[in-house]
């Protein structure tokens, strides 16, 4: 019978090979936010998907958007979508880099290259570890449906369309999304919740045209009608004060706090690596 030990000595077999599929992908520059390298990275992930994914996988695109890649394979009654983008931050400063980075480099046993943990690393790893499952498990007990977008590190502008346009070939029972982590301890961790973003857009109108600066006294700066009104959404002790803005907002249960007290984070280390002295309203222990 076959069991997970062969699963994990045919990865360790097609280590190198597994490795420098994924540095052939760092190798491409995928900066969304600058419009480098986005069709030529997702031809590159739609070839991955198939031959070592199987994945039956194409590429559309929604007005004028990246090319998204979607597919599925397997077979079962439950469905699980994948998640993951191919795209990348910009890679400055580069001069702090020790190697280029779009120049994959191992080094103490670390492969090091913009990608590689976010989020080119991880959308290689599933498909290889669907390689490794058909390879040695058979075929897929489940449905795997994949959705991999070109412009997460600039806004996903055009997945709100696509998921409208092309909603039907997304619909699954769970999806994984983009990566997994590890606490501070190196423990796999399964995320219960998330922090989410609340935008909040001020605007100011104020003369008809530009005015030189000779006229400050007399004509009214926007400019600083925003930096007043900037100050009135939090007052001294970090409390945000926009009217209904924490109405939602669910302290943590008993339970919650037995669970987080039983995770490791290393307080000082976290000071160190951002260079502050202190936290949020001066928040400790958490």
């Amino acid at each position: 019978m076959t069991t997970f030990a062969d699963f994990d000595a045919y990865v360790r077999a097609r280590e190198r090979e597994y490795i420098d599929e994924l540095k052939t992908l760092i190798r491409q520059p995928t900066v969304s936010a600058q419009g480098i390298g986005i069709p030529e990275t997702a031809r590159i992930v739609l070839d991955r998907a198939k031959k070592r994914g199987g994945i039956a996988a194409e590429a559309l695109t929604v007005d004028g958007g990246p090319p998204t890649i979607v597919g599925e394979t397997g077979r079962g009654d439950r469905t699980l979508l994948v998640y993951n983008h191919y795209d990348v931050q910009p890679p400055d400063p580069l001069d702090e880099w020790e190697t280029p980075p779009f120049e994959p480099t191992e080094r103490d046993g670390f492969l090091y290259g913009r990608g590689v943990s976010d989020n080119k690393g991880n959308l290689m790893a599933r498909l290889q570890a669907i390689d490794a499952y058909r390879a040695t498990m058979g075929e897929l007990p489940l449905r795997i449906r994949v959705l991999y977008e070109g412009e997460e590190e600039s806004g996903s502008a055009h997945l709100a369309a696509f998921v409208a346009r092309h909603g039907e070939r997304l619909r699954a029972d769970g999806c994984i999304w983009e990566a997994g982590y590890k606490d501070a301890a190196g423990r796999p961790t399964i995320s219960c919740g998330l922090k989410g973003i609340a935008y909040v857009e001020l605007r100011v109108r104020g003369a008809n045209k530009d005015a030189h600066s000779s006229l400050a006294t007399i004509v009214p700066n926007p400019a600083w009608r925003l930096v007043w009104a900037l100050a009135t959404l939090k007052n001294g002790a970090d409390q945000i004060t926009i009217d209904g803005f924490m109405g939602a907002v669910r302290p943590p249960t008993a339970a919650d706090r037995a669970l987080l007290e039983g995770l490791p984070f290393d307080e000082e280390g976290m000071l160190r690596i951002h260079g502050i002295t202190r936290f949020v309203r001066g928040l400790r222990g958490y």
